[in-house]
């Protein structure tokens, strides 16, 4: 026998059942069949590479070193600087929002320098229009005036077809002329319109910038208060009504207003010190309200006390004395 202990003992091993088992199937056509059953005698003991060894605790993403944690060293202004790759990406995210704010700020100064041009543009070619029109309105005064002078009545009966030509040119001349002043008269207006608005904007410009070095006048009732006193105190000092209410620059009332605010200081310190002057003096008696800092009788004891010398006694007899 091949395995006497194995017969002895009447047990089988492991290999000896698996041969038994397939010699009682059979042999089978199916090759899968037979794999699926096959018993796999050899006991891999070695962990899986996907598996940890016993005792052995595996890493979990909160062991792992954050990679946000990383520093990242950069250069700014010629100093190393270690940043974080959350604080690189912040930094990189409010330098595209700065970037991005500057170049909306450009190009809307930008556009704001093309209107003015383009503004400016047709400003002056707008002044060179009306100065053309009224040079034609001066030639068309000055042809009228002389057609004027025409005895009408006598041209008519010496040259009736002349009389008719000077007579439709006149008219026509009336109508040019009408024209031109019309036109004239519109381009005044639009400029008048202009310049309105361009003081308006400047007024709203200055009033901004007044109430920022200003923040007391953003309550109204103290800044009407104040501009009222205003007004008076400079019509108190020689300014004409028109002048101060032609007043549009806001240095010119901050300026005016330290100045009242100062003359109103000084009247007021004024009235203080004759108050102080009309009083009467006060008596105080010998003695009330001496201190030993201030009395020198007790300054002069105070230092003979201490030195002994004829000097201080001397002193302290002049005191006395």
């Amino acid at each position: 026998m091949d395995n006497p202990s194995a017969e002895s003992t009447g047990a089988l091993d492991l290999n000896q059942a698996a041969s038994a088992l397939s010699s009682l199937l059979g042999p089978s056509d199916d090759a899968t069949g037979s794999d699926l059953l096959k018993i796999d005698t050899e006991i891999d003991v070695k962990p899986k590479a996907d598996e940890a060894p016993a005792g052995d605790k595996p890493e979990t993403q909160d062991d792992a070193p954050a990679e946000d944690d990383a520093g990242v060293t950069i250069e700014v202004d010629g100093k190393a600087v270690t940043l974080t790759k959350a604080e690189l990406a912040d930094a990189y995210k409010n330098g595209l929002r700065q970037a991005d704010y500057t170049k909306k700020t450009m190009e809307a100064a930008e556009l704001r320098k093309s209107a003015e041009m383009e503004t400016a543009k047709a400003r002056q070619e707008r002044e060179s229009y009306a100065q053309n029109l009224n040079s034609i309105a001066a030639q068309l005064g000055g042809v009228l005036a002389q057609q004027q002078q025409i005895d009408w009545h006598a041209l008519r009966e010496a040259d009736p077809v002349e009389f008719l030509r000077q007579q439709h040119l006149f008219q026509e001349r009336q109508a040019q002329l009408q024209q031109v002043n019309q036109q004239r008269q519109a381009i005044a207006e639009q400029q008048h319109a202009e310049r309105l608005q361009s003081h308006t904007s400047h007024l709203q410009q200055q009033q901004q910038e007044l109430i920022a070095k200003l923040p007391a006048w953003k309550d109204e009732a103290k800044s009407k208060a104040e501009r009222e006193a205003l007004k008076s105190y400079l019509k108190n000092e020689g300014y004409a009504e028109q002048d101060v209410g032609n007043i549009s620059d806001h240095k010119t009332v901050l300026l005016a207003r330290k100045a009242m605010l100062y003359d109103q200081m000084m009247v007021k310190a004024g009235a203080a010190t004759k108050k102080v002057t009309a009083l009467p003096p006060k008596v105080e008696r010998p003695g009330v309200n001496e201190t030993p800092g201030t009395d020198k009788r007790s300054a002069a004891y105070q230092r003979l006390s201490k030195s002994g010398r004829v000097e201080d006694a001397a002193s302290v007899l002049a005191s006395i004395l």
